[in-house]
């Protein structure tokens, strides 16, 4: 969801109006699944998919028909059960409801709102309230701000209700979809190395958010690493983790040295963080974990390190070790959200 509000933020931003569209129900084998996205403008898709094949051109196709017509929003629902490969672009079926909906650049304050809540972690909820007959689709946000304009009803019923995953609501003769938006993690690379840049751009290409530290600036180059949100020089990566740590940061040591790596991994081990790793091999482990448990680390603490780091799948270069480490990422999030 990160990718798609900061593409709609950016599109209105710009005065252009927009088709926002997602699945908000779905059985059987779909391609995708109640929250995937997707952001039309005039020049087509902008981001985002809801899976492809003739699906996905059927949405583009009624997007641009929003775009330029009065309809300013619609319900479009497919059975790919009853189709052919050949007829749906797609070997799956199932069933799946996509809502279309046109938004203004009047609405950027809206949702510029929601992306700022999402990334300062606040896990604001995006409610859609999906049309009818005579009424169009209509958002709303339930979030830190009392001040929501959402009944207050609706709200309680929500609130109770809520979950990391997209779900539905009965409110008031329709249906309210809400689609709670936790921030997908953030990767903290501490070493701007080959691995750590193959691993910043392979880490916020599947969304999460990405910040690198290094104690030289040379490697710590904005320039380097355009895809993190944040690049920083820590000079003896002394003090790398200042801010609170929880279940939703992920920590990397791939420093240059075992002195560097045994200072990172104590100071990532006094954190909540939900995952810390290491890049080195077992007789590295070994000798950086003897020096820690002199500092009185316990040997339950060191369990915590994912060290050799990544899946293993056998790999060799920088980029390959970039792909087994963030596959491993992607697994413990996946694990964290169920």
């Amino acid at each position: 969801m990160r990718i798609i509000l900061d593409h709609l933020v950016e599109t209105l931003g710009q005065g252009e109006t927009a088709v926002i569209g997602g699945i908000v129900r779905s059985s059987g084998s779909a391609p995708r699944t109640s929250g995937a996205w997707l952001i039309a403008g005039q020049v087509g898709l902008v981001a985002g998919s809801v899976g492809g094949g003739a699906v996905e051109g059927a949405c583009l196709k009624k997007a641009m028909q929003l775009l330029q017509g009065r309809e300013s929003s619609v319900m479009l629902r497919f059975s790919l059960t009853d189709q052919s490969p050949a007829e749906s672009g797609m070997l799956c079926g199932g069933n799946i409801e996509v809502i279309l909906a046109r938004v203004e650049p009047e609405q950027t304050p809206f949702f510029r709102r929601l992306q700022q809540g999402y990334r300062r972690k606040t896990h604001p909820l995006l409610l859609i309230f999906l049309p009818q007959e005579g009424y169009p689709a209509r958002f709303g946000v339930v979030d830190d701000d009392a001040d929501d304009n959402i009944p207050a009803t609706l709200r309680q019923q929500v609130l109770q209700n809520v979950k990391r995953t997209p779900f539905l609501v009965s409110h008031d003769g329709g249906e309210v979809f809400v689609e709670p938006l936790v921030h997908p993690g953030t990767v903290h690379l501490v070493g701007g190395g080959h691995v750590a840049l193959a691993t910043a751009q392979l880490a916020a290409f599947v969304g999460f958010a990405v910040k690198v530290m290094d104690d030289r600036s040379e490697f710590a180059d904005p320039d380097r690493f355009p895809q993190a949100d944040e690049v920083r020089v820590v000079p003896g990566y002394k003090q790398c983790f200042g801010e609170q740590m929880g279940a939703a940061d992920y920590l990397i040591a791939a420093t240059r040295g075992h002195h560097f790596d045994r200072e990172v991994l104590a100071q990532a081990l006094r954190t909540q963080a939900g995952y810390i790793g290491m890049i080195g091999s077992r007789r590295k482990r070994q000798a950086i974990y003897a020096l820690l448990q002199e500092e009185g680390f316990r040997p339950a603490d060191l369990d915590r390190v994912h060290c050799p780091i990544g899946l293993t799948i056998g790999a060799q270069t920088p980029q390959e070790i970039a792909v087994s480490i963030v596959a491993e990422l992607v697994q413990v999030r996946a694990d964290t959200m169920s």
